[in-house]
């Protein structure tokens, strides 16, 4: 029998004969030695399960029984469960094994009334390690009930691993307080309740605070401006510099920083891991460290740096982890990393294949993940067609090549505009995927019923297919810009001539490549005349959602104002192309719609951001916004004067 849909992430085996028993009203547990005993405890069996009864539970009928037998041969995390005219019967050899179970049987219980098919369910995850890294170091930095909401999102897909990625001051560093007094950073007191409270779920939350590159909150700091490998910025090429970045590696305060951080963040999580980044080290060796680059060559003087991070990471009793870009651009470092340290290879645009790196690492003996992407990030609504891609061959490849983990990565580039549920579908796939390979990667139906009733909570059952329809906005488009999309660069670049942004958008391949991307040709062949019927059928998609619970009328106002973004976007290039404008009174006209527009985007924005988020952060990320706010000002008073 086939798999039905509801269950997600699908199972490795199930079976049914298709016959039914009445639904249970109360349940009897029944713990068939110590062990089950001491598994029953720790989950608060009872509860979980009575959670799916209609009402209090009717003693006009008999109690199902609820059979927990402990199987020590079973994976660490899987379990085998059974319903029948007997009951329900659960095996697993540990607590995080019959979590999941009760998940499954969960949605069972939850999608079935009055009577529920027969089952025998066989499971175990396919990687050990499943997770998600939300980027919280790019402005926008959750509330604790917005996390809270976040962790049971990521339980209920079974994933067991988070990272909250930090490159700027988004936890309280008592030490450094002072030089962010605008921040609104997590505490480390709400750090271990976060902890507690993902470990109860059966998620490692793992600390992750960047250390080399990425430090440019830290280094456009005068006090610390000096650590910078570049200080006035990074030459190019090109006319302009880089912001300073990356520390300079062989400057003792440089690791004395890194170690004031990781002294404070680190004693406040109970995971055996810390992820220490260092990845995209721009510049290095090419300013403060040239003359020890030259010395011992780029890649030794990463791996200089790094050794120190990793002895900072042991001293707390924790097992490194870092990105793995650095290691492809100097595979001869692969014989130097420890056996402790996990890499994350990462790669995020889908023409990028990960079965080179993957063989690499398999063949070097380390210990890897794979870390495809949401795909949400710079781009507003996401791209739905390169995250199913990147991550269907991200998990390929990782079963294949032996790694023991998939993470999913969340960015925040680009002012992090991207709502939570564009993120959902990226969540979602990355669960199925890393659970069950063959079971789920092509069983989009049921990927879309989980993301729809039990993500963004909509009875209507069409919600997921409108996000993954949002995330194809960019198929009007047609631009080859790497990593994100043309709407949203253009609503970050801002209000310019035909002529400039022509020019600056060719200058995109080579800025690409100067930052580790393929540095493909610009190509944009807009299809800018479907784009006001597409948004349309969208807004109407979003009216007919029957969303319910207590976020129904944000997620909604959510969404309603992602249109808006990419309606703005639309507009801006409508006017810069002079597109069904025949004169300055239409262009004028045209202008003064998209100021308004803007202006209730914005307003819009900041309200949905301060529902869910801190404060601080919001001043960099609506920037963008107020700019071409500004320019749209400017260019009207301009006609004017005409």
């Amino acid at each position: 029998m086939t798999t039905p849909v509801y269950l997600y992430p699908q199972p490795r085996s199930y079976q049914s004969s298709g016959e039914r028993s009445a639904a249970a009203v109360r349940f009897d547990i029944q713990l068939i030695s110590k062990e089950a005993e001491r598994m029953a405890e720790v989950l608060e069996i009872g509860k979980r399960l009575a959670r799916f009864l209609p009402g209090e539970g009717s003693t006009e009928y008999p109690a199902t029984p609820v059979v927990i037998e402990h199987h020590s041969e079973l994976h660490p995390q899987g379990y085998v469960m059974e319903w029948n005219a007997g009951g329900w019967r659960f095996a697993a050899s540990t607590a995080q094994g019959l979590h999941y179970a009760l998940l499954t049987a969960g949605q069972i219980m939850e999608a079935q009334r009055g009577e529920w098919v027969h089952c025998l369910i066989a499971d175990e995850p396919d990687f050990p390690v499943r997770g998600v890294m939300l980027d919280i170091g790019r402005n926008k930095i959750p509330k604790m009930e917005t996390l809270f909401a976040h962790i049971d999102r990521l339980s209920a897909l079974k994933f067991n691993h988070l990272q909250l990625y930090m490159e700027g001051y988004s936890f309280h560093y008592e030490k450094y307080s002072a030089l962010f007094p605008e921040a609104t950073p997590l505490t480390a007191a709400e750090y271990r309740e976060l902890d507690a409270y993902a470990a109860a779920r059966f998620i490692d939350l793992v600390p992750s605070q960047n250390c080399l590159g990425h430090m440019w909150p830290f280094l456009s700091k005068p006090e610390l401006r000096e650590l910078a490998e570049h200080p006035d910025g990074m030459p190019t090429p090109m006319s302009f510099k880089l912001p300073p970045t990356t520390m300079n590696p062989v400057d003792e305060r440089s690791a004395a920083l890194a170690k004031d951080l990781f002294d404070e963040l680190l004693p406040n999580f109970s995971s055996g891991y810390v992820n220490l980044n260092m990845d995209e080290p721009f510049g290095l060796g090419t300013g403060a460290s040239k003359e020890r680059a030259d010395e011992i060559g780029v890649g030794q003087l990463y791996m200089e740096y790094a050794e120190q991070m990793f002895d900072i990471s042991r001293s707390h009793g924790k097992k490194p982890m870092m990105w793995g870009d650095v290691l492809t651009h100097h595979p001869e470092l692969m014989s130097q990393v420890p056996d402790d340290v996990t890499v994350l290879h990462w790669n995020y645009d889908a023409p990028i294949p990960y079965e080179p790196h993957c063989k690499a690492l398999h063949e070097n003996n380390i210990r890897y993940y794979v870390c495809p992407g949401t795909s949400g990030w710079s781009s507003i609504a996401g791209r739905t067609d390169n995250m199913l891609a990147n991550i269907a061959d991200a998990a390929r490849n990782g079963k294949t090549y032996g790694a023991a983990g998939v993470i999913v990565a969340d960015w925040g580039d680009g002012g992090h505009w991207q709502v939570p549920s564009i993120s959902y579908p990226g969540y979602a796939y990355a669960a199925g995927a890393s659970w069950q390979l063959n079971a789920n990667l092509n069983q989009l139906e049921a990927l879309k019923h989980h993301i729809s009733l039990r993500m963004l909570q909509d009875h209507s059952g069409n919600g997921a297919e409108l996000l993954l329809t949002l995330g194809r906005y960019c198929r009007l488009e047609n631009c080859t810009i790497e990593n994100g999309t043309y709407t949203s660069y253009l609503l970050n670049h801002g209000l310019s001539s035909q002529e400039q942004l022509e020019r600056d958008t060719q200058l995109l391949p080579r800025i690409a490549k100067l930052l580790g991307g393929v540095g493909t040709p610009f190509r944009l062949d807009y299809r800018y005349s479907e784009i006001d019927e597409w948004l349309e059928a969208r807004r109407e998609e979003i009216e007919a959602l029957e969303l319910f619970g207590s976020e129904a009328p944000l997620a909604k106002d959510e969404l309603m104002n992602t249109l808006r973004l990419i309606k703005q976007g639309a507009g801006l290039h409508r006017y810069i192309y002079h597109q069904e404008l025949a004169d300055s009174a239409a262009e004028r006209g045209w202008l003064k719609q998209l100021q308004l527009e803007l202006q209730t985007a914005i307003d819009e924005f900041e309200r949905l951001w301060l529902a869910r988020n801190r404060e601080g952060g919001l001043t960099a990320s609506t920037a963008a916004f107020y700019k071409l706010l500004h320019q749209y000002e400017e260019r009207l008073q301009e006609y004017s004067c005409e």
